[in-house]
Protein backbone atom coordinates (compact mmCIF):
# COMPACT_ATOMS: atom_id res chain seq x y z
CA UNK A 1 0.00 0.00 0.00
CA UNK A 2 1.19 3.37 -1.01
CA UNK A 3 0.50 6.38 1.12
CA UNK A 4 1.02 9.80 -0.64
CA UNK A 5 0.98 13.30 1.71
CA UNK A 6 1.01 16.49 1.45
CA UNK A 7 4.12 18.85 2.40
CA UNK A 8 2.51 20.90 4.82
CA UNK A 9 1.13 17.11 6.56
CA UNK A 10 5.07 15.52 6.58
CA UNK A 11 6.36 18.90 8.19
CA UNK A 12 3.68 18.06 10.96
CA UNK A 13 4.55 14.56 11.40
CA UNK A 14 8.17 15.01 10.74
CA UNK A 15 9.08 18.58 12.03
CA UNK A 16 10.13 21.29 9.23
CA UNK A 17 13.69 20.74 7.96
CA UNK A 18 16.08 23.30 8.61
CA UNK A 19 19.15 24.09 6.94
CA UNK A 20 22.04 26.93 7.85
CA UNK A 21 24.03 28.53 5.61
CA UNK A 22 27.22 26.11 6.47
CA UNK A 23 26.03 23.23 5.52
CA UNK A 24 24.60 22.20 8.79
CA UNK A 25 20.82 21.00 8.96
CA UNK A 26 18.41 19.68 11.91
CA UNK A 27 14.82 19.26 12.26
CA UNK A 28 12.62 21.68 14.08
CA UNK A 29 11.66 20.01 17.51
CA UNK A 30 8.31 21.52 19.27
CA UNK A 31 9.92 22.10 22.50
CA UNK A 32 12.80 23.62 21.40
CA UNK A 33 13.52 27.45 22.43
CA UNK A 34 16.15 28.48 19.80
CA UNK A 35 14.95 26.48 16.55
CA UNK A 36 16.57 28.57 14.30
CA UNK A 37 19.72 28.59 15.88
CA UNK A 38 23.02 26.47 14.75
CA UNK A 39 24.45 25.05 16.97
CA UNK A 40 27.77 24.11 14.66
CA UNK A 41 28.15 27.86 13.57
CA UNK A 42 25.97 30.20 15.95
CA UNK A 43 24.08 31.75 12.96
CA UNK A 44 20.31 32.60 13.48
CA UNK A 45 18.27 31.93 10.81
CA UNK A 46 15.48 34.55 12.03
CA UNK A 47 17.49 37.43 12.56
CA UNK A 48 19.85 36.54 10.15
CA UNK A 49 22.90 37.28 12.16
CA UNK A 50 25.26 35.69 14.14
CA UNK A 51 24.90 34.87 18.18
CA UNK A 52 27.61 34.06 19.49
CA UNK A 53 26.03 34.44 23.41
CA UNK A 54 23.32 31.51 22.19
CA UNK A 55 25.76 29.46 21.25
CA UNK A 56 27.69 29.86 24.60
CA UNK A 57 24.95 29.55 26.50
CA UNK A 58 23.31 26.33 24.45
CA UNK A 59 27.18 24.65 24.69
CA UNK A 60 27.96 25.31 28.39
CA UNK A 61 24.58 23.77 29.62
CA UNK A 62 24.94 20.60 27.01
CA UNK A 63 28.05 20.07 28.51
CA UNK A 64 26.86 20.64 32.61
Amino acid sequence: MIIKITESQAKKLFGEKIECKCGHSWVKEKDDKQPYLCHICGWDLKNKKYDDIRLFKFWKQKLN
